[in-house]
């Protein structure tokens, strides 16, 4: 039937989010073991201060998933999503299932008064520049560094 949501995640979408993630790590040639990775989305999913996930079903099976770190930006005066994590299933790709997941993630984020969105997207990414662009993204004069300070 291929009904298309876009939920919350429920008792039991864990794993699904486990896999769904260690997918697009393994899509950006980064390296984390699926322990690892389980524990922070458990703690992640257990308190909502970090932020707030969601996912994307077609007929009761998870298929995409979206997680959102919310902080105080001075730079936009309030609260402020980054959108960490954004996957969607290969198969399930350009079938409307990113913009509908990325519709939830702003209405979600409106109804936490969350003032803007930003995100990054690997270079080599040209489908997901198109798919933020097509949704009111704009790319912003910036480069993202980073310094990591904790031994893995």
């Amino acid at each position: 039937m291929n009904r298309l949501s876009v939920t919350k995640p429920q008792a039991g979408d864990e794993d699904s989010i486990v896999g769904l993630l260690c997918a697009q790590i393994r899509e950006h040639r980064i390296h984390h073991d699926t322990e690892s990775l389980s524990q922070i989305v458990a703690r992640l999913l257990a308190d909502e201060r970090y932020g707030f996930f969601l996912v994307a079903r077609i007929d009761g099976h998870v298929i995409g998933v979206a997680y959102v770190a919310i902080i105080l930006s001075v730079e936009h005066a309030g609260p402020v999503g980054w959108l960490e994590e954004f996957y969607v299933s290969p198969e399930h790709r350009n079938k409307g299932v990113g913009r509908a997941l990325l519709s939830g993630v702003f209405e979600q984020a409106r109804g936490l008064g969350i003032a803007a969105i930003d995100l990054e997207v690997d270079i080599e990414h040209q489908a997901a520049e198109s798919l933020y662009a097509g949704v009111g993204f704009r790319r912003l004069p910036r480069s993202r560094w980073v310094k990591v300070l904790a031994a893995k």
